[in-house]
């Protein structure tokens, strides 16, 4: 073996772990943009079913911190339908939720409307990752991709 094939072998061990290391943040990434967007879902409804409403533009450091972590967040991946069960911990029993697809349209609606968006507007602040608010960008995190815009008129 001459130093060529050592140096071409090392080459190719290090352009393995690179890859390897790329998919496993790819997978990391799209969990956790997955749990971010059940998340934010499951707020939204806590909200709705209160009758909540922001009383400040001013995000909280929760929703900084979310925010300033989620450039680019439009592109969580596997979230193509609205989630039809979330499950919370509350105490040592498990609460289960369910959602109908009215339900959440609905939801995603009052929150559009109490930031004065449309879908549309929405979708096209995520495309150019430019939003509003942080609150615009949260709740494209929570329902980006799993709105029927159809659906969503009808109300």
């Amino acid at each position: 073996m001459n130093v060529n094939d050592i140096v071409a072998e090392k080459i190719a061990a290090a352009r393995r772990r690179a890859e390897e290391t790329k998919r496993r943040r790819a997978a990391l990434t799209a969990a956790r943009q997955r749990g971010l967007a059940h998340r934010h879902a499951a707020k939204l409804r806590r909200q709705a079913d209160r009758g909540d409403t922001p009383t400040t533009d001013e995000p909280t450091v929760a929703q900084q911190a979310t925010t300033d972590d989620l450039r680019g967040a439009e592109d969580h991946a596997g979230v193509g339908q609205p989630p039809t069960a979330v499950t919370e911990t509350v105490t040592d029993d498990d609460i289960v939720v369910e959602v109908t697809e009215a339900e959440w349209h609905a939801a995603a609606s009052r929150s559009l409307a109490r930031l004065g968006l449309t879908y549309a507007e929405l979708e096209d602040q995520a495309r150019r990752r430019d939003f509003v608010s942080a609150q615009a960008q949260v709740l494209w995190v929570s329902i980006g991709g799993t709105i029927n815009t159809q659906l969503l008129e009808d109300q």
